[in-house]
C-alpha cells in the first residue's frame, strides 16, 4: 500500500491549494484497520491507490516503517489534518458532511458554524445505512454539487465510505473529498478524540475502546493481524536487511589498477 511521506502541515496545505485551484484531490487515510482491510478487499486497496494522497493515520505503520527504514517520520491522522483546516485563517473553505448518524452531521454543522472562522458549512446529510447505489440518488448528489463545497467530508465506514467516493467521484463537482469517518462525532461532541499524547503513544485505540466500546472486536482482530504481520512480514525484512549490511561489510576491499 503506498504512503505519501508528507507532514501534516503540508497535508493540510496541498488541501487548501487544491481547493483554492479547484482541482481534484481524492485523500484517504489508511490506518492500521485500513491496512489489514486492504489484504482481502481488491476494491478497497484499489480506492487507495487511485487516491491523489495517502496519509499515514496510524502509529503501527510508523513504527513498522521506522523499523524498515521506509521515510515515513510522523503519523498524519485524517482527523488533525481537519482540525488544521478548521483552525487555519488562511484561506475561506466551505465544507459539506456527508454521513453520520442521523442528526449528527447537522450538529456538527451548527458547531462549525458558529465558531465563524475560515471554514463554513455549507451543507450536511445523513444518508442512512442503505447501499451504495440509494446513498448515490441525483438529488443526493445534486444537493452536494449545488453546495459550492470545497471540501466534501464522508464518514460512511471505512470501507463503504471508500467505495462510495469511487462510485460517485466522477459526478462530483468538489474538488477535495475525503472519507474521514470519526471526524462529524468529534466534531459534534458526540465523542471525545483521543488527548495528542495518547495518539503518539499508539494507544489512541484504547481511548476509543473508552469512548465507544463495541470497537474493541475490530481493535483486537486488528491486533492479530498486526502480529502476524510483524512476524511474518517486517521481521523477515529487518533480517534481511542485516544479513545484506553483514554481506556489505564482509565483501572485500575493491582494487583499483591503473595501466598504462
Amino acid at each position: 500500500m503506498p504512503f505519501d511521506a508528507v507532514t501534516t502541515a503540508e497535508a493540510e496545505q496541498l488541501a487548501l491549494d487544491a481547493a483554492a485551484a479547484r482541482r481534484r484531490c481524492f485523500f484517504s487515510t489508511p490506518n492500521l484497520n485500513f491496512l489489514i482491510a486492504a489484504r482481502s478487499d481488491t476494491p478497497f486497496r484499489l480506492s487507495v491507490l487511485r487516491s491523489d494522497l495517502s496519509l499515514a493515520d496510524g502509529m503501527p505503520i510508523i513504527w513498522m516503517a521506522r523499523a524498515l527504514g521506509i521515510p515515513l517520520t510522523e503519523r498524519v491522522a485524517g482527523s488533525t489534518v481537519f482540525e488544521g483546516l478548521r483552525a487555519q485563517r488562511r484561506a475561506p473553505l466551505r465544507v459539506y458532511l456527508f454521513g453520520g448518524p442521523d442528526g449528527v452531521a447537522a450538529r456538527a454543522a451548527e458547531v462549525i458554524n458558529a465558531e465563524q472562522g475560515a471554514m463554513v458549512c455549507v451543507g450536511s446529510s445523513s444518508p442512512g445505512f442503505g447501499s451504495i447505489a440509494q446513498m448515490s440518488s441525483p438529488a443526493q448528489l445534486a444537493a452536494i454539487n449545488d453546495s459550492g463545497a470545497d471540501f466534501l467530508l464522508v464518514a460512511l465506514g471505512a470501507q463503504r465510505g471508500q467505495a462510495w467516493i469511487e462510485h460517485n467521484l466522477a459526478a462530483l463537482q468538489v474538488p477535495v473529498v475525503s472519507h474521514l469517518g470519526a471526524v462529524i462525532n468529534f466534531v459534534a461532541g458526540n465523542i471525545k478524540r483521543a488527548p495528542p499524547r495518547w495518539g503518539a503513544l499508539g494507544l489512541e485505540w484504547l481511548w476509543r475502546i473508552k469512548e465507544e466500546p463495541a470497537l474493541w472486536r475490530r481493535y483486537y482482530r486488528d491486533g492479530l493481524a498486526l502480529l502476524r504481520l510483524a512476524g511474518g512480514k517486517v521481521l523477515p525484512g529487518l533480517l534481511a536487511q542485516r544479513r545484506a549490511r553483514i554481506r556489505i561489510a564482509q565483501a572485500p576491499a575493491p582494487q583499483l589498477t591503473l595501466r598504462r
